[in-house]
């Protein structure tokens, strides 16, 4: 069977490590590589939820899809005009393999959509748009060893690979829409 993962890099040999801010480097266990399919943002998601099996990408849609389809009145007010883009984006039909350019993941856009679907803490550490989303209807878990962190970076806007934070890394900045938004159940 086909893993999602590839490979792992770690210490000083990260060659996506060029995909990071230099103040991060320290805060970083390793980085693995996903298949680059245009899935590669859900693989990376599906990793973190350790679902990296060859189907892992699309169980990663699918929810998101039923979570904005589920929540839409929400999720128009949230994602305004990049509603129909990312429910498109998000769609899966049963026998999709690769993804267009349309269908891939992206962020900020779908950050608070991941986040919110899964209950995890996602952290975006590209280049000029580093920043974490906390879910919007979640109360976080009240242990910090319980709380499920996913960190990703893109290259050049065309491959997401998974970034391993050491424990106790610090997170970027807070998503600015984020308290707009949150239930306050989710606060704290």
């Amino acid at each position: 069977m086909r893993r999602a993962s590839r490979r792992t890099q770690s210490g000083s040999n990260m060659a996506y490590g060029h995909c990071l801010e230099p103040d991060w480097l320290p805060h970083v266990d390793g980085i693995i590589d996903v298949v680059s399919d245009g899935n590669c943002g859900y693989r990376c998601i599906a990793s973190g939820l350790r679902l990296a099996d060859v189907d892992g990408w699309r169980i990663v849609r699918r929810r998101m899809y039923d979570e904005i389809i589920g929540y839409e009145d929400l999720w128009r007010e949230v994602l305004g005009s990049s509603f129909e883009t990312v429910k498109n984006a998000v769609h899966c039909p049963d026998k999709q393999v690769g993804a267009s350019f349309k269908e891939w993941l992206t962020l900020p856009d779908m950050g608070l959509l991941v986040s919110t679907a899964f209950n995890v803490i996602l952290v975006n550490l590209s280049h000029g748009s580093a920043s974490t989303f906390l879910p919007l209807r979640s109360a976080p878990p009240s242990s910090l060893h319980n709380r499920l962190i996913i960190a990703m970076t893109n290259e050049r806007n065309i491959h997401w690979v998974m970034v391993k934070l050491r424990v106790n890394a610090p997170l970027p900045s807070l998503y600015p829409s984020w308290d707009r938004y949150v239930e306050d159940c989710a606060k704290g």
